[in-house]
């Protein structure tokens, strides 16, 4: 009886450690570097962490512009077929800048707009502007990492595109500047960096303060 039970406690033993390896099994984890030839790797991280398991690990190598992702290995499967997808050579994609003169003037009707701004009509409206008049309009074309410039007569915008995102559909314009001639020299308006979703408009204003009655209205639109 007693050898029975030493026997009994023996395949419990076995049994428990046999349980205990299927379930590392479904644990097993496996590690892969992937280095980027395009895109940066830091960027990369930001867009797969989401895609990073319960168990899964990540670190940056600057050096060799990589990530070592550690990971079950269905998930990393997962991961690599969208950090394929990043990882493609710059794209092309086009800028619309257009001017407005933006003014309000008490007890006017509000002036029509072209059929290509009805797209802004509501904005103005908040605004409260009642005539709105276009100064020039112009397009630029570029790729992701690539400086651009755009001269709209007496204006001139500089801008840089950054790297398109296609979870959001979004480009980066970053460091967009506009500035006015003033003879020979560019007076500085204005400074930002914004994400444009591919073929919606954004409005930007420049005024000397909220309750200025004449404003300078940028509308900007990517496209591919």
């Amino acid at each position: 009886m007693k050898r029975f039970a030493v026997m009994l406690m023996a395949l419990l033993l076995v049994s428990a450690a046999a349980f205990a390896d299927a379930a590392d099994v479904g644990k097993s984890l496996s590690v892969r570097t992937f280095s980027f030839k395009h895109k940066q790797a830091d960027t990369a991280a930001g867009i797969i962490k989401s895609l990073l398991s319960a168990d899964g690990t990540m670190s940056f190598q600057p050096k060799t512009n990589s990530l070592v992702i550690t990971d079950d290995p269905a998930n990393l499967k997962r991961i690599a077929a969208a950090l394929a997808e990043f990882d493609t050579a710059p794209q092309s994609f086009r800028l619309s800048v257009r001017l407005l003169s933006a003014g309000r003037t008490p007890n006017a009707k509000a002036s029509r707009l072209p059929e290509e701004l009805k797209e802004v009509e509501t904005q103005l409206t908040l605004l409260r502007y009642t005539s709105v008049e276009t100064i020039g309009a112009a397009e630029a074309s570029g790729k992701e990492g690539e400086p651009s410039l755009i001269d709209l007569t007496q204006y001139r915008a500089e801008f840089k595109f950054g790297q398109y995102d296609p979870a959001s559909d979004t480009i980066e314009v970053s460091d967009f500047k506009l500035a006015k001639l003033d003879g020979d020299q560019l007076a500085p308006m204005m400074k930002t960096t914004l994400n444009l979703k591919i073929g919606h408009t954004v409005v930007l204003g420049v005024t000397r303060d909220a309750k200025s009655q004449r404003a300078l209205m940028i509308v900007l639109s990517a496209k591919r």
